[in-house]
C-alpha cells in the first residue's frame, strides 16, 4: 500500500495518507514492500490511519510483542465477523536488510490457531486476511482448523473459484486493479449456510470519485517534471506477469548488460508494477518499474557459484513444500539461456546453462552486473557497487537504443 510509485518511495508512503483518511476500509495487511522505510515509519504511518494494520505474525524483535494488530471484529448485517491479519513471513530473508530491522517473523501456524482459539466464541465466522501467497495459505489452513475464509494475496494468482481445503474457502482476486473479489456468505441462525465467489474484471467504466480525483492531481503537481519528461519508447507491452521472463524486466536486464562489461545480467524477480502501454515511456513509468532504483553493481562468481544461486532461486519459486517457496518469480536475465525442470528435486532442476552463448563452465569466473542488495544476498560481500542507478542506466538505454523491442525468442524455458 505504501510503495511502488514515486510519490510514495519520495515521501516514504506519506503522501497517501490524506487519500486513504477518505476512503471506507476497515483493514489492511502490509504486504512486504511495505517494510520498505524500517520499523519506525511503517509505525508511524499505521498510526495515522483511521483502520488497523493487521498481522499476527510479526513481532518486535527486542520484546516479542506483536508489533501490529493481530485480530480485529467488525459486524455487518448482524453477523459478528473475527478477522486475523497475516503479513509476509520471509521478509527478513528475501528483502533487503533493512526493511526487517527490529522486527521477528514467523509463518503464523502458532498464532493464527491461537487467534482462532480466541475469536471462535465470540464471531459467528472467522476470515484470515493474508499477504502470505496462495500456496502458503492453502498449507496453513491444513494445519488449523477453524478459519471459515481465506483472502489470499501476495502470489497475485486469479481465482476464479474457491479451493476448499480443511472446509476453508481460499480466494484471491489478482493484482494491480484488474480484478474485484465479490464474496457473497448465507447466514442461517448464526452459521454460513452458502459461500459463493466471483472473480469480476474491472473493465475501467466507473465513475470517477471527484473528492478522491482531487486529492490525486494534487498530490501528482509536484511530480509534473517526471511524468512530463519521456525517456524513450517501446515499442513492446511492458509487463511482469509471466513466471520465467517478462518484458519489464527484460528491459531492467538488457540496460544493465549494456551499460557494464559483464557476461550476464540479473533483476529480481518482482511481481509489482502495471503494465506499460506500448508508446512514449516517461521518466515517473521508470520509477513505476522499478521504484527503488537500486545502485547498480559487479560481481564475480565462478560457474559453480551461478549455477548453485539460480538452482537456489528456482528452489525458492517451485519448491514442493509451499512453507520454503519464498515467492517472485524465476530471477531475471540478460545474457543467459537455461532451461530446467520446474518439478525436479531441489538442486537438480537445470537442465542446460549457457552463460554468453557458451555451455557454463563450472571452474571459470564470470562477471555478472546486477542492482541492490536483493539480488544475490548471499554474495553481499563481494560486490562491487558502480555509483550508477538503474532509472539512469534504463533511461540511457532507450534513449540510445531507440524504441525498445524485445525479441521473440526465449532464453529461460521449462522442459
Amino acid at each position: 500500500m505504501f510503495h511502488g510509485t514515486l510519490p510514495l518511495v519520495a515521501t516514504k508512503g506519506e503522501a497517501l495518507l490524506p487519500i486513504l483518511e477518505k476512503m471506507p476500509i476497515d483493514g489492511f495487511v502490509p504486504g512486504n514492500w511495505d517494510y520498505a522505510y524500517g520499523k519506525k515509519q511503517l509505525q508511524k504511518l499505521t498510526k495515522k490511519l483511521q483502520f488497523p494494520a493487521l498481522a499476527c505474525n510479526v513481532m518486535d524483535d527486542e520484546t516479542r510483542d506483536v508489533f501490529l494488530t493481530p485480530y480485529t471484529i467488525k459486524k455487518l448485517n448482524g453477523i459478528t465477523i473475527g478477522v486475523i491479519g497475516l503479513t509476509y513471513p520471509y521478509v527478513d530473508i528475501t528483502m533487503p536488510p533493512d526493511f526487517s530491522e527490529g522486527l521477528y517473523f514467523t509463518k503464523g501456524v502458532e498464532e493464527v490457531r491461537e487467534a482462532v482459539e480466541a475469536l471462535q466464541d465470540q464471531v459467528d465466522v472467522i476470515v484470515l486476511l493474508s499477504h502470505m501467497g496462495l500456496p502458503l495459505d492453502v498449507k496453513l489452513v491444513s494445519l488449523v482448523d477453524g478459519i471459515d475464509i481465506v483472502l489470499s494475496g501476495h502470489s497475485h494468482d486469479r481465482v476464479h473459484e474457491p479451493i476448499i481445503q480443511n472446509n476453508t474457502h481460499i480466494v484471491q482476486a489478482g493484482s494491480s486493479s484488474s480484478f474485484l473479489g465479490r464474496l457473497d456468505v448465507n447466514f442461517e441462525d448464526g452459521a454460513i449456510l452458502d459461500i459463493q465467489y466471483e472473480l469480476i474484471v474491472i473493465d475501467e467504466q466507473f465513475e470517477e470519485d471527484q473528492e478522491i480525483k482531487r486529492l490525486v492531481e494534487e498530490l501528482l503537481v509536484e511530480y509534473e517534471k517526471e511524468r512530463s519528461f519521456i525517456a524513450g519508447e517501446t515499442k513492446t507491452l511492458l509487463h511482469r506477469m509471466t513466471l520465467e521472463e517478462a518484458p519489464m524486466d527484460k528491459l531492467i536486464t538488457d540496460a544493465y548488460l549494456s551499460s557494464l562489461e559483464c557476461d550476464a545480467a540479473f533483476s529480481h524477480g518482482w511481481r509489482y508494477g502495471h503494465p506499460i502501454a506500448t508508446g512514449p515511456v516517461t521518466l515517473y513509468d521508470l520509477y513505476t518499474i522499478i521504484p527503488t532504483n537500486p545502485e547498480l553493481f559487479t560481481l564475480e562468481l565462478t560457474g559453480q557459484q551461478l549455477l548453485d544461486a539460480l538452482e537456489h532461486n528456482l528452489e525458492q519459486v517451485y519448491s514442493s513444500d509451499p512453507f520454503e517457496q519464498k515467492g517472485g518469480y524465476v530471477l531475471r536475465s540478460s545474457g543467459i539461456n537455461m532451461t530446467y525442470k520446474p518439478y525436479n528435486p531441489k538442486g537438480h532442476r537445470i537442465q542446460t546453462l549457457q552463460i554468453a552463448d557458451s555451455t557454463l563452465q563450472r571452474d571459470k569466473t564470470y562477471r555478472v552486473v546486477g542492482g541492490g542488495s536483493q539480488s544475490f544476498k548471499n554474495h553481499e560481500d563481494k560486490k562491487n557497487y558502480q555509483g550508477v542507478f538503474a532509472i539512469d542506466v534504463i533511461q540511457s538505454y532507450i534513449k540510445d537504443h531507440g524504441p525498445y523491442k524485445i525479441p521473440t525468442t526465449a532464453n529461460v524455458i521449462s522442459v
